[in-house]
């Protein structure tokens, strides 16, 4: 990930050293702001228990609450002392993937959250009716199952899928040597399969048939 930035004139975060024609405050090294990011991931998806949160029934969770378990409360929190509400904040504006959502002083992850600790979280996305090819990336162990048995959500609430090749890519890289399976988004509409929206790049699906699964290539 890339170094952030804030602009020293309007306010705005960014990625690049320099805005409205001076140089930007540095906010976060790119090394610091991936930790922060699979961190915070993991806390509003997945765990929030082990930092001693409770995420309301949509996912919502105080920011200011969010930095105070990550610094006092978290196992590792020693590595965080750094940590304010203005990172989290930055991390969340320039997500490429829209993890994460901020509303006033609440943050919620937008998508991605796990079924197996009891954790219930419903969110209501936007419908997406036009989108005609989406991404998927995976592993080429995992290949011969989804072709057989289609992209099952796993351990997640949805399979999540993407409008953006390369991010696709980037995903099954994480795992192992990836595959980027391309999915017919109307196969699955006739199916009666509802594309949701949880990003401007990322779509969620309860399920993909394997028939609804029309090529796949490597990256």
């Amino acid at each position: 990930m890339r170094d952030v930035y804030k602009c020293k004139r309007c306010g705005k975060y960014l990625e690049e050293p320099a805005h409205c024609g001076t140089r930007a405050e540095h906010l976060m090294s790119g090394k610091d702001r991936l930790a922060l990011s699979k961190l915070i991931s993991y806390i509003l998806r997945h765990n929030p228990s082990a930092a001693g949160l409770k995420v309301s029934s949509n996912g919502w969770v105080r920011i200011s609450d969010l930095v105070r378990a990550i610094k006092e409360v978290w196992v590792n929190k020693e590595k965080y002392k750094w940590v304010t509400e203005e990172h989290v904040r930055a991390l969340a504006a320039l997500d490429p993937k829209g993890r994460f959502e901020v509303k006033g002083d609440l943050i919620r992850a937008r998508y991605g959250h796990s079924k197996r600790l009891g954790l219930k979280v419903t969110i209501d996305y936007d419908v997406d009716a036009e989108s005609k090819v989406l991404y998927h990336g995976t592993t080429v162990t995992y290949l011969p199952s989804i072709l057989k048995e289609g992209i099952k959500p796993m351990r997640r609430q949805y399979v999540h899928l993407t409008t953006d090749k390369d991010i696709a890519c980037e995903t099954g890289a994480r795992h192992g040597k990836p595959v980027v399976l391309a999915v017919d988004a109307e196969c699955l509409r006739k199916l009666g399969i509802t594309v949701f929206k949880a990003s401007n790049v990322i779509r969620l699906v309860e399920y993909v048939p394997s028939e609804c699964i029309k090529k796949y290539f490597s990256c």
